[in-house]
Formats: C-alpha cells, sequence, structure tokens
C-alpha cells in the first residue's frame, strides 16, 4: 500500500527470508507485484543493484 501513497512502481524488498515468519516464495511476490503494474526487485544477500 505504501508504493501507491507515494507513486512509486517500483518496490525493494528486503529482510525477506531471514527467518522462517517471513519467508516468501519470490516467484509468486513478483507475479503479484506485476499484476499491480509495479515491479518488485529482491537482490540477494550482497547483491548490488542499480535504480
Amino acid at each position: 500500500m505504501a508504493k501507491d501513497l507515494v507513486g512509486h512502481n517500483q518496490v525493494l524488498g528486503y529482510h525477506y527470508d531471514t527467518f522462517p515468519p517471513i519467508k516468501i516464495d519470490k516467484t509468486t511476490a513478483v507475479e503479484h507485484f506485476e499484476s499491480k503494474g509495479k515491479k518488485l526487485l529482491l537482490p540477494g544477500i550482497g547483491e548490488s543493484i542499480n535504480i
């Protein structure tokens, strides 16, 4: 919901998969955001991304 309030189309996910309660299915998460016209970025540990 926050992405809509600030008007951005890209979302940066972090802290996901760091312990069981916040484990995600990355494919499903990306598809969910794409269905809303948004892009979900899920960098791996130590990975850099340019936005």
